[in-house]
């Protein structure tokens, strides 16, 4: 097995004149008018047609979380021009959000001054339906059940607007610009406040009759234990995930056990006690280490795939406890797996589902 070191990809300068490149921190979010209203005007993106600049095409691409959403302008080599976020802010409505997203997209596509924008790519926490973009209950974005984005984006901005499961287009992502580019066949895990997976098999997503392959979450990794945000019992997302911890967290806080943390403990805060020395918070991290790692030896079995790639808040908060995931992997998975297949945090970083939001429109397009 080996570990790989998290790396963030360059943010480059276009080579065209009289285009800014895009900084990590930018974040520029004027929602409101006097009136209190959100403001989007029904305007097309397209460039004219002898804009053309350095001859790469370029699109807009979102990266939709329960908690922030982020959206990009991308060059067709993977240089990301501009980016710039916004709170998703589920609980305003769906509405509100999707005004939210076409606002963004306009200031993003102004910053960037790109030409020849030829279409938008979502990725997007779900389940979400591949062909249209309709939400099948995502149990991180409560109300959005049975609504699509798609077709107000593409009215308002005037482009085609394809939608796709985060951790489906990271895993393209990975196969296309990342350390494993090439693969044929490849999970992406994302370990965050929920776990989702993207699955390639044969060089191709797999996507599932709804849309809904790759909730691997909802494997049941601890029969017994805790539920997950959709109510399954047991599940690896009810026991390793970010949501896991904090809620392990607050129920060894009110058991009256001995510890640093309290009951509003994050999963963050969890890290860091157990850094600090922690033996209960240790202790919750251990276990959630163990139910990640029987997810993980699950996943090699069933898919034999040439590696497996981890991103997500919580897989990053592992990287200094890899060596004890891949131990407890190797000792669950089978022989030819525990030897021989990588288990790896991503080389995209935190951009990785922009990326592949870009590589799904760039396909439409």
């Amino acid at each position: 097995m080996c570990r790989r070191l998290l790396r963030r990809p360059r943010w480059r300068r276009r080579a065209c004149r009289g285009a800014r490149a895009g900084r990590p921190d930018d974040v520029a979010w004027h929602p409101r008018n006097a009136g209190g209203k959100a403001i989007v005007s029904s305007v097309a993106l397209r460039s004219p047609p002898g804009e053309r600049g350095c001859g790469m095409r370029h699109v807009l691409a979102a990266d939709i979380g329960g908690t922030q959403m982020r959206a990009a302008v991308v060059r067709e080599d993977s240089t990301i021009l501009a980016r710039m976020s916004a709170p998703t802010a589920p609980a305003e409505g769906f509405e509100a959000a999707t005004e939210r997203l076409a606002l963004l997209f306009q200031q993003v596509a102004a910053r960037a001054l790109a030409p020849d924008l030829l279409a938008i790519g979502i990725a997007t926490a779900g389940p979400v339906d591949p062909t249209d973009g309709t939400y099948r209950h995502p149990p991180n974005l409560e109300g959005w059940h049975g609504r699509s984005m798609a077709p107000v984006l593409a009215e308002t901005l005037g482009m085609p607007v394809r939608v796709g499961h985060d951790a489906t287009l990271a895993a393209l992502a990975e196969t296309r610009w990342g350390a494993r580019a090439g693969a044929k066949h490849l999970i992406y895990l994302t370990v965050s406040t929920g776990i989702g997976a993207g699955i390639i098999v044969d060089g191709r997503p797999v996507l599932g009759a709804s849309g809904g392959a790759g909730e691997v979450g909802h494997l049941i990794v601890n029969p017994g234990g805790g539920k997950c945000a959709a109510g399954c019992p047991g599940c690896l997302e009810g026991s390793a995930s970010g949501r896991a911890i904090a809620l392990a967290a607050r129920a060894v806080v009110e058991s009256g056990e001995r510890t640093s943390l309290t009951a509003s403990a994050t999963a963050v805060d969890v890290f860091a006690a157990a850094d600090a020395g922690d033996a209960v918070a240790g202790s919750i991290i251990g276990d959630a280490i163990g139910h990640l790692a029987s997810g993980i030896a699950s996943l090699l079995a069933v898919f034999d795939p040439e590696a497996i790639v981890l991103g997500g808040g919580v897989a990053e908060a592992l990287a200094s406890r890899w060596d004890a995931l891949i131990e407890a992997v190797q000792e669950r998975a089978l022989p030819r797996y525990a030897a021989g297949v990588p288990v790896e945090l991503t080389a995209l970083g935190d951009e990785v589902g922009l990326l592949g939001a870009a590589l799904w429109a760039f396909d439409e397009a």
